[in-house]
């Protein structure tokens, strides 16, 4: 099903959209141990921007997969010099085309809430090692969200559930992940940065209306949603 949002940002070919931007992406990653041997999967990819500072700070084999055919098309251009090389594949979260037990390491940003949750939750702990870890950047909700906010978000994103950080939780153990750890950052959103961007030709007037319209909802009610950094192992 089309998402008009996700098209957005596949047509502006933003670097970074999910919340903190690439900055806190960096953050995150700056006491990371990732061995240049290990196998790392990033899950919507988009243009690639993390896939490539992975490959470069960590040495490692990347895989980048990303569902929507114009991101894939940008992270290859991206990806075209990239030393080591970065697999890009066109490809579905909640249905992923790798054998069980693939990757030692797995990374999503702002990306599962725009799945079936939990069909991609389970995809993503059966393609990681039993050593395996991931780190998922998601929207939260607080829990007095009213309820027509929460349908005005699902709307505005195109997205069927939004859940509290408890929930999340419990999602995560459900698909298997056995410990999970809260990296600190600042909680609440804030508008996307556009420092990296692919824009493409003759983007239609309805996409900077929504662009818009996102960033005034994000202004207007960054006191009910926020996000959260989970850091998850399948063993503990």
């Amino acid at each position: 099903m089309a998402n008009m949002y996700l098209d957005l940002l596949a047509y502006f070919g933003v670097g970074s959209a999910h919340p903190g931007g690439f900055r806190l992406t960096q953050s995150i990653l700056e006491n990371e141990k990732i061995l240049p041997v290990e196998t790392v999967l990033d899950v919507g990819c988009g243009t690639g921007q993390t896939a490539a500072f992975l490959a470069k700070k960590f040495h490692c084999q990347v895989t980048a997969i990303d569902k929507h055919p114009i991101m894939v098309e940008k992270a290859e251009e991206r990806f075209k010099n990239n030393n080591p090389p970065i697999k890009v594949i066109e490809g579905d979260a909640e249905n992923l085309s790798f054998a069980d037990d693939s990757f030692d390491f797995a990374i999503a940003e702002s990306v599962i809430v725009f799945t079936n949750i939990s069909k991609t939750l389970d995809e993503l702990a059966r393609v990681l090692k039993n050593t395996g870890r991931m780190i998922i950047i998601e929207m939260v909700v607080e829990p007095n969200l009213p309820i027509d906010l929460q349908k005005e978000i699902q709307n505005l994103y195109g997205i069927c559930e939004v859940l509290r950080e408890e929930e999340w939780i419990s999602r995560l153990h459900q698909a298997g992940f056995t410990k999970i750890e809260m990296i600190k950052t600042p909680s609440t959103l804030s508008p996307s940065e556009l420092q990296d961007v692919n824009q493409s030709e003759n983007i239609q007037s309805k996409f900077y209306d929504l662009w818009e319209i996102h960033h005034q909802f994000i202004v207007q009610n960054h006191h009910f949603i926020g996000y959260r950094v989970f850091k998850c192992h399948l063993s503990s």
